[in-house]
């Protein structure tokens, strides 16, 4: 499962890509109002994308990866990682969540999402295998007493005392992939007929407007 998980990791942008086109894939609808589609979906999945938010904002480390291999320049037990190990993978799993709903696709949510949580776990695993040996008795410690994905909220007070939010790192780490979530999003919506051509053309300009803005202000280092 360890040696499987290095290599998920590895090839985990090419494959997660493909995974999520499924949820174009015709499927029975999970809910026959537009309200809970909707809504709910794009509710859970911008809990997802803050949940990212807070944690690069916060306390952004390098164990998301070096030349697409597991890494960790040190053993970060602090600040949001107090309260889960894997605080990103927490945000990822909410969001696909709320692109399901929003794709209103059973066969996204109960077939691709449990897919997409086969393969965080065997990633995990290979993080753990990683980090123990290079850590040790310090990790097992700590993974003895922060749960991997669902945050202990009642820790929340004390994991964030202290603790400065960085916009700008949150923009230029984050960008890419928020403004890929919007784009397939809005692809979605035209895909389903519940926007026109002209709706998506305008509002996919702005969108692309924005991303070579921030794009350009991030190759000048205005973003810190």
């Amino acid at each position: 499962m360890v040696k499987f998980g290095n290599w998920v990791f590895h090839n985990r942008n090419w494959f997660f890509a493909i995974l999520y086109a499924t949820m174009f894939i015709p499927s029975v609808a999970l809910t026959d109002d537009l309200r809970i589609q909707i809504g709910l979906g794009v509710a859970i999945f911008l809990f997802g994308v803050l949940s990212r938010g807070i944690t690069i904002g916060l306390e952004y480390i390098v164990r998301g990866g070096l030349y697409r291999q597991i890494y960790a320049d040190k053993l970060v037990t602090s600040g949001i990682y107090s309260i889960c190990r894997n605080p990103m993978y927490f945000g990822n799993i909410l969001i696909l969540l709320g692109v399901g709903i929003f794709a209103n696709s059973v066969l996204f949510v109960f077939l691709t999402i449990p897919i997409f949580m086969f393969l965080y776990a065997a990633i995990i695993l290979a993080e753990q295998s990683f980090l123990e040996n290079k850590f040790g008795e310090e990790y097992n410690l700590y993974k003895k007493n922060v749960n991997a994905i669902i945050p202990d909220f009642t820790r929340s007070k004390e994991a964030f005392k202290g603790q400065e939010f960085n916009l700008k790192k949150v923009i230029r780490k984050e960008y890419n992939s928020f403004f890929l979530y919007l784009g397939g999003l809005l692809l979605l919506l035209l895909y389903q007929k519940h926007i026109s051509s002209i709706y998506f053309l305008i509002i996919g300009g702005i969108l692309l407007v924005s991303y070579l803005t921030i794009r350009f202000l991030k190759k000048k280092n205005r973003l810190g």
